[in-house]
């Protein structure tokens, strides 16, 4: 077994897009995630991973508020744009944001959005892994998911968008 092979492997399970979005030293900072889960019901919990470079870790401790967009098959851009880490441009510019009870902004156009509070962060390997309890939830459309299958993006209907 070696990363390549593992990677490959892995990239055989089918997940959703999501975009995270937290305050960090005053300033709103997103990334985009799909290592996204649902870990209970009672009470509602989830866990998001966190690479150890990625800019937002900052941003990840104990009773920290979040926002976490789903995101729909119209908006891989989106994606790949909280995805690079030096975008050529400002990757809020021009986005439709409201914001969460909570106060961090999730994006109002996206399939949905919950406002979460981590309560445990783990180190694991090359990630974090915080476990959040979801504090707000919203349906925001009911257009298609946005999927990532081996290393492409999808609508459900197999299209590439």
């Amino acid at each position: 077994m070696n990363t390549k092979n593992y990677r490959e492997v892995l990239g055989h399970f089918a997940t959703g897009v999501t975009i995270v979005m937290a305050e960090i030293a005053g300033d709103i900072h997103g990334m985009t995630a799909n290592s996204f889960t649902s870990v209970s019901l009672e009470p509602p919990l989830i866990l998001v991973a966190v690479d150890h470079k990625a800019r937002m870790l900052q941003g990840i401790s104990r009773n920290r508020p979040m926002t976490i967009s789903i995101l729909k098959d119209t908006q891989k851009a989106l994606s790949q744009l909280f995805a690079d880490p030096n975008p050529s441009r400002d990757p809020f510019e021009g986005l439709h944001l409201e914001r969460a009870q909570n106060g961090i902004p999730y994006l109002a156009d996206a399939l949905a959005f919950l406002a979460v509070r981590i309560t445990d962060v783990y180190s694991q390997g090359d990630h974090d892994l915080a476990i959040c309890q979801a504090e707000e939830l919203k349906t925001l459309s009911h257009d298609g998911p946005l999927l990532f299958f081996q290393g492409r993006y999808y609508a459900v209907d197999g299209s590439t968008p």
